[in-house]
């Protein structure tokens, strides 16, 4: 039996008695238990696996629990049909042949188009090949690469495809650009059925033009109506072209908001109710308030925002602090400590107008931290001290931020490790220069103070960033 169970369509279903009640698929390697239920082998061997049954809670007795043979014959008898059977594969059997079966189907989606990267059966591949709207050929008479089922449109237009005036006047065999600046000079201009364009090669003086076209009324309709299927041939290649395209255009979005939501902010906080939260915090009934927990990327550091929106400690009636705090997270021992991503922290501006808005940007290098542990070491307790901006922005600016009392603050997290650098003392005037420099840049970016949420006042213990 295969361990790829979830790939496996049962038919008439999975019984109940083959199916392990842990990670409810069908046995593989089933074990019966001293209650003579079953469970996978790797199920049973588990070390957080309840003590009891998870079917009937007895206690289970590992030295009475041994492997079931005969279920698992059970189980490789049961009837299948193909993974593949909704790209048309009629085979059905038992599921100890299915495994066989799959080396050789020929409608396993495994086959890849080396020119659009799309996956076929390997019985429809050959004929996809020879249809591939990526297939390419090279024009005989300008060397353009284009695609196959473009290249009878395009010799129709090519200016270097080699023809002969169409009111026979007796150039000929010139590319098309130069019959095309001398079709307004050509001496037999007036002189030819106006239905040349289109075939017609009758060529004489008007009174018997006039003649010509009176007696071939359904000669000139028939070439009207070749050119109008010629141009019906178009538009539905325009068309198929076009569907292609917003096929195209609908993955290709469907990707950037996939990309957005992975690569995007780790968080945007909505803090609506502001008077009534600022007020609060001014009486001291609720100082500060945090966001919900966010991850700095998948798999990664647990966090949380929060913020003392009537100021913190020196700031406190004057600034808005903004801090985030790393909490006790699931995959914390697969992580590097102390943490040492670089993070941004955003007051958002809600200007109607995107082109004239200006966000405060606050920039944490944790990497310089003084006394680091409490902040940025792996959490012992349910979360480190909190770190980042007391004086963030000044209540007074802050009322430009606000809308329908709310705010919106963006935390980005660097997905990857900053790089180790060696760090120097820099005199004040070196210091000042830097600061000035990074402001000329960017001037929405400010650079901050870096200190812990105190919740009391006192001199400020901070360090640059």
């Amino acid at each position: 039996m295969t361990a790829d169970t979830q790939s496996v369509m049962f038919k008439g279903g999975l019984p109940a008695d083959c199916t392990c009640p842990i990670c409810e698929q069908a046995l593989r390697e089933p074990t019966r238990l001293n209650c003579d239920h079953h469970y996978c082998r790797q199920c049973f061997e588990k070390t957080d696996r309840a003590p009891e049954c998870a079917l009937c809670q007895t206690i289970i007795q590992p030295e009475l629990c041994q492997q079931d043979r005969a279920k698992h014959k059970q189980i490789l008898a049961l009837p299948v049909v193909c993974t593949f059977e909704s790209s048309g594969c009629p085979w059905t059997g038992q599921l100890g042949s299915l495994h066989d079966h799959l080396s050789t189907c020929t409608f396993k989606s495994s086959l890849k188009c080396e020119k659009c990267g799309r996956q076929f059966a390997k019985g429809d591949l050959e004929r996809h090949r020879e249809k591939c709207e990526l297939n390419r050929a090279v024009c005989t008479y300008c060397n353009k690469t284009i695609r196959d089922s473009d290249l009878e449109r395009h010799l129709k237009t090519c200016s270097e495809v080699i023809i002969s005036c169409p009111f026979q006047c007796g150039l000929s065999d010139r590319p098309r650009h130069e019959i095309e600046a001398h079709r307004p000079l050509c001496p037999n201009v007036d002189n030819v059925c106006p239905f040349v364009p289109y075939g017609c090669t009758f060529a004489g003086g008007k009174e018997s033009i006039q003649q010509h076209l009176s007696d071939e009324p359904v000669r000139h309709l028939m070439f009207l109506c070749d050119e109008i299927t010629d141009l019906k041939g178009t538009y539905e290649l325009m068309e198929r072209d076009m569907s292609s395209f917003n096929d195209r255009q609908t993955r290709i979005l469907a990707a950037a908001d996939t990309c957005t939501e992975m690569f995007g902010p780790q968080l945007i906080w909505k803090i609506d109710k502001l008077q009534q939260r600022t007020n609060e915090a001014k009486s001291g009934a609720d100082t500060t308030i945090f966001s919900n927990p966010f991850m700095s990327h998948r798999f990664g550091y647990k966090m949380m925002a929060c913020a003392c929106l009537f100021g913190d400690g020196s700031s406190a009636g004057k600034s808005i602090s903004l801090y985030v705090l790393l909490l006790k997270g699931e995959f914390d021992p697969t992580l590097e400590w102390p943490f040492n991503r670089t993070i941004k922290i955003s007051l958002l501006d809600q200007n109607p107008r995107p082109e004239d808005r200006v966000n405060i940007t606050y920039v944490i290098d944790p990497r310089k931290l003084k006394a680091n542990e409490k902040f940025l070491a792996r959490p012992r307790g349910e979360r480190n001290a909190a770190f980042g901006s007391q004086s963030f922005c000044s209540l007074a600016i802050l009322q430009n931020y606000v809308k329908d009392d709310t705010i919106y603050v963006r935390i980005d997290v660097d997905r990857c490790e900053t790089l180790p650098v060696s760090l120097k003392t820099r005199d004040e005037k070196e210091r000042k220069q830097m600061m000035d420099a990074m402001r000329s840049k960017n001037p929405e970016v400010r650079v901050h103070h870096v200190r812990p949420v105190t919740g009391q006042s006192g001199p400020p213990a901070d360090q640059r960033v």
